[in-house]
């Protein structure tokens, strides 16, 4: 019997999120401090989001094959030595070199985090373990937007990087001392066998209706964040700490989602908290519309549309993942690294698209935004009409333990 800890499983899962986060409020320094214009720097987030896409591919596969514990501790060493060259960064393109090796390091523990989850549990207690985990893990994002802003505006935006590299080795300690092997049946890693496991759930069209209803929530989510720093400096003047403190708003409100489907799910059951939260959060998107046409933009008519979205986030995504590892629970290292790929690389789509926008209106950020709701919601309604055989035909779970 083997237990993992599921305050150690956010911590690890949390270093990618919070380093992505921490450094968003920081984007319009680092354009005048580089002198570059916006849709360069704007790669500081769109090749971050790239490099968890990828690092999440490989990681899934090579777990399956030498276990979650020590692919885990390398992925955490390669994130340090990314925060290191980041931190000491004197050009623009080196600075995101260090946030392309960041992001491969620190998706090691988004991947393994739900794989472990998954090695774990059975579909229906991995909702509610993986939605606590997701609710602890959202603290570090939650408040790195307010402290990166204020740390840049401070002390400068390397100070950011010193902070991140005191997490990340705090997470490599923890992982070391703490975490014990979960995955004790190992499946062989070749190209061979990894591309067939990926081509096995490409093929299941349950598989790719969770996965994209989880990467356009993802992607409306990122391309907020990517636009509204800009947004809230060159059209409302406001500081960068602005960004930090209203980020706090809908990341709160994920939390509040992710609580309710913890408690609750038993009780209702995943699909319905899935479909209930994928409308929220499309509703959301025409109340930030309404408001930001009809009375005006504010920092207001912003983020509170997207503290609605959030809750409808922290109601589906972690159904919508569960869902997506149990297809085929024997690969769930592969699909977890699949689902992650997918995730991030239409999310860093979406990031990029937003960057080549004009940015002195929020008409393209709102547009962009809604679309990606409202493509989540049709991959939801479909994963759901899907015939359920496809996940009931799946090996069985293997239930080990956990709490």
């Amino acid at each position: 019997m083997r237990r993992a800890p599921l305050l150690l499983l956010a911590v690890v899962s949390a270093v990618a999120p919070a380093s992505l986060h921490l450094l968003v409020p920081a984007l319009p320094l680092l354009a005048s401090v580089f002198r570059s214009p916006p849709g360069s720097v704007q790669l500081v987030l769109t090749l971050f989001l790239a490099g968890i896409a990828v690092g999440q591919l490989v990681y899934g596969p090579i777990s399956d094959r030498f276990g979650r514990r020590p692919v885990l501790l390398w992925g955490l060493v390669l994130y340090l030595l990314g925060t290191a060259i980041a931190g000491l960064a004197l050009s623009l393109p080196i600075l995101i070199l260090g946030r392309v090796l960041q992001a491969v390091g620190g998706s090691a523990g988004m991947v393994l985090g739900r794989a472990i989850i998954r090695d774990l549990y059975d579909r229906e207690r991995s909702t509610s373990a993986i939605a606590i985990v997701s609710m602890t893990m959202s603290l570090a994002p939650s408040v790195a937007p307010a402290v990166g802003g204020y740390l840049a505006l401070w002390a400068g935006w390397r100070a950011d990087f010193a902070l991140l590299g005191l997490i990340g080795t705090a997470g490599l300690i923890l992982t070391a001392c703490r975490l014990e092997e979960t995955h004790l049946t190992r499946a062989p890693v070749d190209v061979a066998a990894m591309m067939g496991s990926f081509v096995l759930l490409l093929r299941s069209p349950a598989f790719l209706g969770y996965t994209l209803a989880t990467a356009f929530t993802s992607a409306s989510w990122f391309t907020f964040t990517a636009s509204a720093p800009y947004l809230l400096t060159r059209l409302l003047h406001a500081p960068l700490s602005t960004y930090g403190l209203m980020i706090l708003l809908p990341m709160g409100a994920y939390m509040v989602g992710a609580a309710l489907l913890a408690r609750l799910t038993t009780r209702f059951g995943s699909a319905a908290f899935f479909v209930a939260g994928l409308a929220l959060s499309l509703a959301s998107g025409g109340v930030m519309a309404l408001w930001s046409w009809g009375l005006g933009l504010s920092a207001w008519s912003m983020f509170v549309p997207m503290a609605l979205s959030s809750i409808g986030n922290g109601m589906s995504q972690p159904p919508a993942l569960a869902a997506g590892l149990s297809v085929y629970p024997r690969i769930a290292g592969a699909a977890s690294g699949l689902m992650g790929f997918l995730q991030m690389m239409i999310a860093a789509c979406g990031t990029y698209l937003i960057g080549q926008l004009p940015q002195n209106t929020a008409a393209w950020m709102i547009l962009v935004v809604w679309a990606f709701m409202l493509l989540a919601f049709l991959c939801g309604l479909l994963a759901l009409r899907l015939p359920a055989a496809s996940v009931r035909a799946a090996p069985a779970p293997q239930v080990l333990t956990g709490s």
